[in-house]
């Protein structure tokens, strides 16, 4: 992944452009809820569209039968909550201390890389934002399914108007 270039965009876009890119199948019905005031956000447009996408075709690939994407958005004014939900089958436990780590895949051969969820993982670091998996396999203890949650800051502290950058010379 290059270097993340930071700059003013609308964080309702980034969700569009990354839903347009995924194949979603008639079988998935896709719910996007917003309930953010102020939608512009500092951030890498294009690294986040590409993350939201691979979290978002996870998602669907996770529901072969049917199901339901849904894509929440929201925050304050100092960060912004991204949800990426499905009601697939869920992760087992075992496997989730995995996820994160590069060429990982519970697809078949041929089907994944195992570069989607560290590259999205590297993309909400390079955010200073966190990202994490919910999931449950077990249809007694509620609803099944997947839940990926995103937490960054709407501005990065280089941002402000009081930030100072000190060089040195040796």
């Amino acid at each position: 992944m290059q270097g993340l270039k930071f700059r003013e965009t609308n964080l309702i876009r980034i969700v569009r452009e990354s839903l347009a890119a995924v194949a979603c199948p008639d079988r998935i019905a896709v719910d996007v809820k917003c309930t953010l005031h102020d939608e512009a956000v500092w951030m890498d447009h294009n690294q986040m569209v590409m993350a939201l996408k691979d979290l978002e075709q996870n998602a669907i690939d996770a529901m072969p039968e049917k199901g339901i994407l849904t894509v929440t958005v929201s925050g304050d004014e100092n960060e912004i909550i991204l949800k990426v939900m499905d009601t697939g089958k869920g992760v087992p436990e075992d496997i989730m201390p995995l996820l994160f780590t590069p060429f990982f895949t519970t697809k078949p051969v041929g089907d994944g890389t195992g570069l989607g969820l560290p590259q999205a993982f590297a993309t909400v670091k390079g955010h200073n934002g966190d990202i994490t998996i919910e999931s449950n396999t077990d249809p007694a203890k509620g609803p099944t399914g997947t839940t990926v949650t995103i937490t960054m800051p709407r501005k990065q502290k280089f941002q402000t108007k009081d930030a100072k950058i000190i060089l040195h010379e040796e």
